[in-house]
């Protein structure tokens, strides 16, 4: 990453921050750049650090490390930094260094967290499969245009996932017709934050995937002013690329033919892939979700509990 060209926004300064943390920690950094790096990276943070937000381990070093140079510089501009002496360029070094400690642990978690929430997503799956005869998967991945992601930060995109999930729980609109969904939140450098979205319709009342997937990008505009950018994965030309080898995972799938059941289950297990830690959230609400799907024990889904009964689980109710 260019740090001398970033249109800097909240998620990629965190992004950056852990780039940089890291660097400290288990890469070669003469004083020099880092007293550059770290002066670009204060000024910046300065203007999207919020004590309400808990952020990742990395970002709470960084945060230590501010205290510091708040201290170094008392009351002088962020370009100081670079006139900063040798002791006080090592005792930043050793606040940052300290993270070399927590990495591994921080990324064990995230490993941790994803396979449980693959278990989750993945019997909740088969739950529907063993339920339903046909299913019509819809996947569509939200975002924000570039040059508005400076004004996204993780409170607006939480006030905005609060819509959304909320219009999906409710079947407005486009989401009439769902048996059941599943949403992960996540964080890329270039693409800021982004959900990715698995929804699963009633084939007897939504036929064109296409089309449901496009009606939930334009719901998701109009959600957030339309600053909105998506990704549909329903279309004909990409669908086509995966129909070639016989692992398309989304359209109408039938549940009783294992390909297509296995080929949508390893379309939907891209929304929580133990692998793409760097997609993880840097900064979050307290208590926010980044992850989560719908229930499968609702009043209106009629033979639950044999259904239940068949994937070799419990119902609440025993």
């Amino acid at each position: 990453m260019n740090l001398t060209t970033v249109l800097w926004n909240e998620s990629s300064i965190c992004t950056a921050i852990e780039d940089f943390v890291y660097d400290v920690c288990f890469e070669q950094m003469d004083e020099q750049q880092f007293k550059q790096t770290l002066s670009t990276l204060y000024e910046a943070f300065q203007h999207f650090y919020s004590a309400q937000l808990h952020y990742a381990d990395s970002i709470q070093y960084f945060i230590q490390c501010k205290y510091w140079i708040d201290h170094f510089l008392n009351g002088l501009s962020a370009s100081h930094i670079l006139n900063f002496n040798i002791q006080q360029v090592q005792t930043l070094c050793c606040v940052l260094s300290q993270y070399k400690y927590d990495y591994w642990n921080e990324h064990a978690r995230f490993i941790q967290q994803e396979e449980q929430n693959r278990i989750s997503l993945h019997q909740y799956l088969t739950k529907l499969f063993t339920h339903y005869s046909e299913l019509l998967f819809v996947r569509v991945d939200l975002g924000y245009l570039k040059e508005q992601q400076v004004y996204m930060g993780i409170e607006n995109v939480q006030q905005h996932m609060s819509i959304l999930r909320n219009r999906i729980a409710n079947q407005d609109g486009c989401f009439m017709g769902l048996q059941g969904y599943a949403w992960a939140l996540e964080q890329g450098e270039n693409k800021g934050y982004h959900c990715h979205l698995l929804l699963i319709y009633d084939p007897s009342k939504r036929q064109n995937d296409w089309y449901l997937a496009d009606q939930v990008w334009q719901m998701w505009n109009s959600i957030t002013g339309n600053t909105g950018v998506h990704f549909n994965c329903n279309t004909t030309e990409y669908k086509q690329q995966f129909m070639r080898n016989d692992r398309l995972g989304v359209g109408p799938i039938r549940c009783s033919n294992p390909v297509e059941v296995s080929n949508a289950l390893n379309a939907a297990m891209y929304l929580v892939n133990p692998e793409k830690y760097a997609q993880h959230l840097r900064a979050k609400i307290p208590y926010m979700r980044s992850f989560g799907t719908g229930q499968f024990e609702v009043h209106w889904r009629r033979g639950v509990a044999q259904t239940l009964q068949r994937c070799g689980f419990k119902s609440n109710n025993d």
